[in-house]
């Protein structure tokens, strides 16, 4: 018997894949897909996934943009998302798909729970609660939310949650993760027998990323620094000892102003974003008003415990 054979390795850490440039959900070949400000992003030859090795943007101090005292959610450039009437809508949209798997009663972890609005709705038909790294915005959702929301982050284990959840969410949060197999591994110690873990994130595979490659509006070197298609994330849901059972797409409701303001940003190196964003020039004079958009390249995926899982 081989030496291999008799003492196998351990899987590589994830230090080790960035060091080799190799993908964590294949172990394929990266290659520099984009690169902005000495940050690039990464994409997998073999499946697709593609990444940031330098991680998620810091702050002058060193903090991450999301634990700094003044994170990312207060600025005014995003006032007109994250803090937007159109986000409560979302949150009823996804507390409906979440209802349509877990019965009333149960209890829920959100992770990455931002300022809480998705909790808010949520803690109407369950034991709810969220994690989010910013004291700050702890804070501001437990004052103005009225919410149970928790410092931290599934990046860090935490003993107490351990099979105790019947739903784990993580909307809009995995490609925000430097390690999300990491996470997704937590996120079953956390379930308890029958849960349900739900998750939102962008599709590279969708039509409209396909069109726009490397200008796709999804593709941000500071923050969304995992990129995933429904099929690598099956496959690493799969690996993590899941099982995928049910699929859909997301929108959601925007001020015309807000996509009209997203368009100039991105329009600078793309011809066809340029067209798009000279058609929405109008719009800033729209103020307030808002229309729906589903493009089809936000997945949304149910996943259960792989009870046969080793």
């Amino acid at each position: 018997m081989s030496p291999d054979r008799e003492h196998p390795r351990d899987p590589p850490s994830l230090s080790e894949l960035r060091a080799t440039r190799r993908c964590l959900v294949c172990g394929g070949v990266g290659t520099v897909w984009t690169e902005s400000r000495a940050r690039q992003l990464l994409r997998c030859s073999v499946c697709r996934f593609a990444w940031v090795p330098q991680g998620v943007g810091r702050t002058s101090t060193g903090e991450s943009i999301y634990e700094s005292t003044e994170p990312i959610f207060f600025t005014d450039i995003q006032s007109d998302y994250y803090r937007d009437e159109a986000t409560i809508d979302a949150a009823r949209a996804k507390l409906e798909w979440v209802s349509r798997f877990v019965a009333a009663g149960g209890a829920l972890l959100d992770v990455g729970a931002n300022l809480g609005h998705f909790i808010q709705q949520a803690q109407t038909h369950y034991n709810a609660i969220g994690i989010e790294p910013s004291a700050a915005v702890v804070a501001w959702g437990r004052e103005h939310l009225d919410v149970c929301l928790e410092q931290g982050s599934i990046e860090a284990d935490n003993p107490a949650y351990r099979r105790r959840f019947d739903a784990v969410t993580m909307f809009d949060v995995i490609e925000h993760l430097p390690d999300p197999r990491a996470a997704l591994q937590r996120c079953r110690r956390y379930l308890a027998n029958g849960g349900h873990l739900f998750i939102t994130t962008p599709d590279a595979a969708a039509p409209v990323a396909r069109l726009l490659g490397s200008h796709w509006y999804y593709v941000d070197l500071l923050e969304h620094i995992s990129l995933f298609t429904t099929a690598n994330l099956t496959r690493l849901l799969r690996e993590c000892g899941f099982r995928v059972i049910a699929r859909r797409t997301f929108g959601r409701r925007y001020r015309l102003s807000y996509i009209e303001r997203r368009l100039r940003g991105l329009a600078r190196d793309s011809l066809l974003l340029r067209a798009a964003h000279a058609a929405t020039v109008p719009l800033r004079l729209a103020g307030e008003a808002r229309i729906a958009l589903n493009l089809g390249d936000v997945a949304g995926i149910v996943a259960a415990l792989d009870e046969t899982h080793g």
